[in-house]
């Protein structure tokens, strides 16, 4: 291959799968390519999220990183092999990507690389539409794809309902817990300017909340007011709204890992993407929700501290 090319062809692959989602958009990765590798490093220092126990959270970023590499790879004419943690001294070396000889024909066909830079998330509540046979099979077939377990989705509305209180959880503890709470609005961008000077965390309409909703939250940033209104049941009204919003969606995907190693939170990443990419092809959308399983994570391990 001509090492012009390559690194050419190597950067343009990055540009567009470092459109992989990421906690508060803190793109917690670093890239160094040797000839025809590149290896995949994570910046611990990147993300200082509550929700990062252990740095497992951003090992699901870069899971989704990988996969889209993974995806994009053939269609500039490669085939991509992958060493996952490659130095066991090292746990923040995640991965080596080796993009081997070129193909004979690109794969511009590849069925998920268009929707990378089209996947978003939505926050708007949905509409609960059954999904169609074929749709449910292809995404029941994703773990598959990639010779892995670790996907149950869920149409039953009573098992979907109580997916939706468990995951609202996380906005109880938020609002009930002035270091969280402090911590989320610290993360919150309420202008475009400040959004591009801080190039880390949530911009204010992104949320996708109504109008009302905006002025709302600048009161509740003030944890004063927050713990206030928490005397009412304030963050109790959020969380169960929220439960209700979660819980008309037409299914939950829910991604399990084996034991808690660092390999099984890259794979779940590479699931995840995969998974959002496909719903983003058929027309739907989604949104992850994962506060309150990091915060049990936490706890599990003995920093309750915290909470």
């Amino acid at each position: 291959m001509d090492n012009f090319t390559t690194k050419e062809n190597i950067k343009n692959i990055l540009e567009i799968a470092v459109n992989a989602p990421s906690g508060e958009n803190s793109q917690p990765w670093r890239f160094e390519v040797e000839g025809n590798k590149i290896h995949i490093f994570n910046i611990p220092g990147r993300s200082h999220s509550l929700y990062i126990f252990e740095q497992k959270g951003t090992l699901i970023a870069h899971g989704a990183l990988i996969e889209n590499i993974l995806i994009t790879a053939p269609v500039f004419g490669y085939n991509a092999t992958i060493v996952l943690l490659p130095d066991d001294t090292n746990y923040n070396f995640v991965a080596t990507i080796s993009l081997d000889e070129a193909l004979s024909n690109k794969q511009e066909d590849e069925p998920l690389y268009p929707y990378i830079v089209k996947r978003a998330t939505n926050r708007k509540s949905y509409r609960r539409t059954p999904l169609k046979k074929e749709q449910l099979e292809d995404l029941e077939h994703t773990a598959n794809e990639i010779g892995e377990k670790g996907i149950v989705l869920i149409q039953d509305p009573k098992r979907m309902k109580d997916v939706a209180i468990a995951g609202s959880v996380y906005e109880q503890v938020m609002f009930s817990n002035r270091s969280i709470h402090n911590f989320f609005f610290e993360h919150i961008s309420w202008t475009k300017k400040e959004e591009a000077k801080k190039k880390i965390g949530l911009y204010i309409k992104t949320l996708e909340l109504p109008p009302f909703t905006h002025i709302v939250l600048k009161l509740l940033r003030h944890w004063a007011v927050m713990s206030l209104l928490n005397k009412l049941g304030a963050a109790k009204i959020i969380a169960k709204v929220n439960a209700a919003k979660y819980a008309t969606a037409s299914a939950m995907a829910v991604f399990t890992v084996k034991d808690n190693s660092l390999r099984d939170f890259i794979v779940a990443g590479r699931l995840m993407q995969r998974l959002w990419l496909k719903i983003t092809k058929m027309g739907l959308s989604a949104q992850p929700i994962a506060g309150t399983l990091f915060f049990m994570h936490a706890i599990t391990e003995g920093e309750a501290d915290t909470f």
